[in-house]
């Protein structure tokens, strides 16, 4: 508890004072716990799983895919975990090579090595177009802004 707020209550006897401890001074609201920290978005968790699952059904018979709460903290859990252990990973790869920042080819060197090859190139593919799309955003960005002076 703050100075001032110990200072501006009330009193107490004496007594009262020896017999209980003082409460603890409360968390801060914004503090969460370690688990809430590491914990992946529910809506985004939601959002894959949903728009997959619906990609999958193709629409047709069954396209609407319900997936009750239990499925997604399972789905939630197994993307957090994939995530400790590929980042864990991909940090021994840039370690082996002597460097303190992890890069993308350490991620994709570590999607090889915990034996998920097939899905280095689709994420290079991926990776590529998103530079792609930041560089035609700052060209589209630098051309409005020269446009308007």
């Amino acid at each position: 508890m703050p100075r001032k707020a110990a200072k501006e209550a009330a009193p107490q006897p004496a007594a009262a004072a020896q017999e209980e401890p003082a409460p603890a001074p409360a968390a801060p609201a914004a503090a969460m716990s370690e688990a809430e920290v590491e914990e992946l978005p529910k809506a985004i968790v939601r959002r894959l799983v949903k728009d997959k699952l619906a990609h999958i059904a193709g629409g047709g018979e069954g396209g609407e895919v319900i997936v009750n709460k239990d499925a997604m903290a399972a789905f939630a859990e197994s993307a957090r975990i994939f995530i400790h252990y590929l980042s864990a990973t991909a940090n021994d790869m840039c370690k082996e090579s002597k460097r303190q920042t992890i890069n993308a080819d350490d991620v994709l060197k570590a999607l090889d090595e915990m034996e998920f090859s097939e899905f280095v190139e689709p994420l290079r593919t991926s990776l590529e177009e998103a530079k792609m799309q930041i560089e035609d955003q700052k060209q589209a960005k630098s051309k409005r802004k020269k446009e308007g002076n």
